[in-house]
């Protein structure tokens, strides 16, 4: 599957949501592209040094568009699978193409009594943003590799290590790592 790409400092996973503010004219052409296609586009971070694009990202489509205070348009999008990037090209207006093979998703596993903890302060945490948590449903909060997803979406760790965690098979990795970061 060949996807524009729009390399982020932030990473976005299955079912998960962001808003970005659209300003450069090849992101603009990013959005007119995916809103008049099935495929969406391909969400990349970036390295630490914000000039690569790591190997592991999340095609995602735009479920909502407005245009912001300061006039710039602004996008809603939801994560819809993880991809490896294989090779890409830079168009002449910057626009990266990629050439992206998908990766299955992560089994649903249900949260045990002594995983409750991941789930509710992740929960605590959203509410502080009402505006995204009303994004997700209740059940969302029962499936274990749905809330890896979304702690990884939030931990403060380095993209190396967000994709340690996204290029996994499973939740494991993540929760070796919340272990060590809620302790």
């Amino acid at each position: 599957m060949n996807l524009p790409l729009f390399p982020l400092q932030m990473c976005i996973l299955p079912n998960g949501y962001s808003k970005l503010r659209i300003f450069e004219p090849r992101y603009q052409r990013l959005v007119k592209e995916s809103l008049k296609n099935d495929l969406g586009f391909g969400a990349c971070m970036l390295d630490e040094d914000n000039k690569t694009l790591l190997p592991i990202g999340t095609r995602c489509n735009i479920i909502d568009f407005e245009t912001l205070d300061d006039g710039l348009l602004g996008i809603t999008i939801v994560g819809i699978d993880r991809f490896e990037l294989g090779t890409y090209t830079i168009e002449k207006d910057g626009l990266k193409r990629g050439n992206v093979s998908a990766l299955p998703a992560w089994q649903t596993l249900p949260i045990e009594a002594h995983q409750q903890k991941y789930t509710q302060i992740l929960q605590d945490l959203l509410k502080e943003y009402p505006e995204h948590i009303s994004q997700y449903k209740l059940d969302n909060f029962m499936d274990l590799s749905w809330v890896c997803q979304r702690w990884i979406e939030i931990l403060p760790i380095s993209p190396s290590e967000k994709q340690h965690c996204m290029s996994a098979k499973d939740p494991i990795p993540t929760l070796a790592m919340l272990n060590d970061v809620l302790k």
